[in-house]
């Protein structure tokens, strides 16, 4: 079989090319092609006069903005439904030595420390869940008996509860304040007892 491949190809290869002139048939035209930077200028005229480029603009700082206003809700909340008072010890274990700017050491690692033998809790923090209406006034009435509060929120529009309460509020990014004291209630409210944190859940 290889041998009667390769005798037909050297027939091939040997045989003159018959070859006509058939002619022309239709109209031809010289290749004609747009060149990349050209071709981008012309679309993003057309964009623009089209209104692309706004709408496109309008939409991106539509969704930035709600990413900002409304942050994904802290996992693990359920609204308070009874009136529970408990405490939290803040006493932390080091990890690593605590050494001041002189390399002097303050404290060895493995020291146990608990933050209000240090520094007091001036004010209190009012965690609620701002899409639940009554936990907004409920901060709202806590901040004006208390106006040294601060409001934290887990789930909601942070912005409009500032506008609400007159003062900045605050969102658990990443539920730091969650995993650290154990919270998974709404409302309740954080306050230093002596040397202890102490946590009201408030059914409303």
């Amino acid at each position: 079989m290889s041998k009667l491949i390769l005798g037909l190809l050297a027939v091939c290869l040997t045989v003159p090319a018959m070859a006509q002139n058939l002619g022309v048939h239709g109209q031809l035209w010289d290749i004609q092609e747009e060149d990349a930077v050209g071709y981008m200028k012309r679309r993003a005229d057309e964009m623009v006069k089209n209104g692309d480029v706004k709408k496109a603009q309008d939409e991106a700082a539509k969704k930035i903005k709600d990413q900002i206003l409304h942050q994904p809700a802290v996992p693990g909340y359920k609204v308070a439904t009874a009136s529970i008072t408990r405490y939290f010890d803040p006493t932390v274990s080091l990890e690593k030595s605590m050494i001041d700017a002189k390399g002097k050491m303050i404290f060895p690692a493995g020291t146990k420390i608990n933050p209000f033998k240090y520094g007091g809790l001036s004010k209190r923090i009012i965690v609620i869940d701002a899409r639940i209406p009554d936990q907004v006034a409920f901060a709202i009435s806590e901040k004006k008996k208390h106006p040294r509060d601060l409001v934290v929120l887990v789930a909601g529009d942070w912005v409009m509860v500032t506008k609400k309460i007159g003062s900045q509020a605050f969102y658990d990014q990443s539920g730091a304040i969650t995993r650290r004291f154990e919270l998974n209630k709404t409302p309740s409210v954080l306050s230093q007892d002596r040397l202890m944190l102490k946590i009201q859940e408030v059914a409303l």
